[in-house]
């Protein structure tokens, strides 16, 4: 019945509601959610567990009141009694204390999935989704719309975006609203529940999708690479009619099953993008200068090509593929290819994403999100190509169990295979998900013991936490330092004084 009840109070629209409550608000795609709510005019607070998120700055500057998960959340503060309940799946979701409170208490109650989709539905909706890179390509669209000062609303999962001061935003007079669109489960246990299963993008009615790649990920919730695509091929078939699917034509499972769902929706337009020809937008002439990706931008348009050049802050090949799927999807926003290079050419990148922490001592640190296998390899060979010459330390934490576990091989092949011979490669235990119980059948001492039989060559080290790693860090010098995964690895760097 208090299902039932839920999925009642969602088909209300939440800009109904004054007073939110935030299960979970530390997150960073229920942060971005709270800061929309703001710009909306609404009362906000939430609840968290005590350690600071990458989120931390942003709730701090925004003033939104963090609480424990007490049982008295509904007590009124400062007379705004909670008249809405947003939940996310990393705290048990629709089974969590607080949500099943404010159902019995008739308390509408939103996933975090219907939320953003409550806002994004409201306006012309562009989502980016994929395998690697969908945050990226978020934020630079958002970075160049809103150095083009075009009002857009917005939400993207991550702690910062460098150089603006908001992750979420709403705009009532915007056409646009960007998000980055998650093919995560909005409950991880729905099957074993006897219910549907519901992908977190599958709320989105988008009129413009674009995809960065498509690989097997998530082995908690897809069971196999199959059962990815087909949750993708739904997802894009939602397309409004006339829309646009924009595509990575690299990703020869991505061009399949674009046309298969070309040839049940003639109606839409795809659009690919590629490192080099055939596509309707590709790079050409690139090269390293400084430090910076040096390229230029094709657009073929109607048998003709025109070109702008690009100059990115931001290292990496696997970038300059990113700024070309936000070119591609500026396109069909009207942004003429000569404006969004150039505004590109100022984007700063994100927190967590080949962010430069600190230099010292002549070394310099850098902190990365990569997770995935995919987004490891890009990671290193960028490494490779801008710091070829460099002393690397590169500290790896695996995240999940299930992730881990699953691709396992493509984890020792990836760290084994491009590896220098200077590079120094340290794994830590594996960081647990919140949604997901330990599994002793895998560890990363089994991971650093593959990488060792097949790649002796390779220098690896296993270490248990933190602490060990501040520790080895402090006693050991190298021109360059990357902090590597999806947990919480970047916090090494409070351990560390830096003269």
């Amino acid at each position: 019945m208090s299902e039932k009840l839920a999925a009642q109070k969602e088909a209300t629209s939440l800009l109904n509601y004054q007073n939110f409550y935030l299960v979970g608000i530390k997150g960073v795609a229920m942060t971005s959610i709270a800061q929309c709510l703001l710009d909306a005019g609404k009362n906000v607070r939430g609840s968290d567990v005590k350690e600071d998120f990458v989120t931390a700055k942003i709730l701090r500057e925004k003033a939104i009141t963090v609480e424990s998960f007490a049982e008295d959340f509904l007590s009124s503060t400062n007379g705004n009694r909670p008249d809405c309940l947003i939940y996310t799946a990393a705290h048990q979701g629709i089974d969590h204390p607080q949500v099943k409170k404010a159902i019995a208490n008739k308390i509408p109650v939103f996933s975090q999935a219907a939320a953003l989709a409550d806002l994004f539905n409201q306006q012309e909706g562009v989502a980016v989704c994929g395998v690697g890179g969908k945050t990226t390509i978020t934020a630079m669209i958002i970075w160049v719309l809103k150095q083009l000062n075009i009002p857009i609303s917005f939400s993207l999962g991550v702690g910062e975006i460098i150089g603006l001061k908001a992750t979420g935003a709403w705009n009532s007079q915007a056409t646009y609203f960007i998000a980055e669109a998650d093919e995560y489960a909005v409950d991880a246990n729905a099957l074993k529940k006897g219910k549907k299963f519901q992908a977190r993008f599958s709320f989105l009615k988008p009129a413009v999708v674009i995809c960065s790649n498509l690989s097997y990920d998530h082995p908690d919730v897809y069971a196999s690479f199959s059962d990815t695509k087909n949750t993708f091929k739904k997802f894009f078939l939602q397309i409004k009619e006339n829309g646009c699917l924009i595509i990575n034509s690299d990703n020869e499972a991505l061009v399949k099953l674009a046309q298969e769902v070309k040839t049940i929706r003639n109606d839409l337009k795809i659009v690919s993008f590629a490192w080099a020809q055939p596509a309707d937008y590709f790079l050409s002439h690139y090269q390293i200068q400084n430090g910076h990706s040096l390229a230029t931008v094709n657009q073929r348009l109607n048998n003709n090509l025109r070109q702008a050049p690009l100059r990115l802050k931001v290292p990496g090949q696997f970038n300059l593929m990113n700024s070309l799927a936000a070119v591609a999807a500026l396109a069909e926003l009207q942004v003429p290819l000569q404006q969004s290079c150039q505004a590109l050419g100022k984007f700063q990148s994100t927190k967590r994403r080949f962010e430069l922490v600190k230099i010292a001592n002549g070394q310099r640190f850098f902190d990365d999100y990569a997770h995935h296998p995919h987004e490891l390899s890009e990671l290193i060979r960028t490494l490779n190509q801008y710091f070829s010459t460099d002393t690397k330390l590169i500290a790896f934490q695996p995240h999940t169990y299930s992730r881990t576990k699953a691709l396992f091989k493509d984890f020792v092949e990836v760290l084994g295979s491009n590896l220098q011979e200077t590079d120094q490669l340290l794994i830590l235990d594996i960081f647990a998900s919140a949604r997901e119980k330990k599994d002793d059948s895998i560890s990363s001492q089994a991971l650093v013991k593959a990488i060792q039989d097949k790649f002796p060559q390779c220098k690896v080290l296993y270490l248990k936490n933190l602490e060990a790693l501040a520790s080895y860090i402090k006693k050991n010098k190298f021109d360059l330092t990357i902090t590597v995964g999806a947990g919480d690895i970047y916090k090494v760097y409070e351990l560390l004084s830096f003269s």
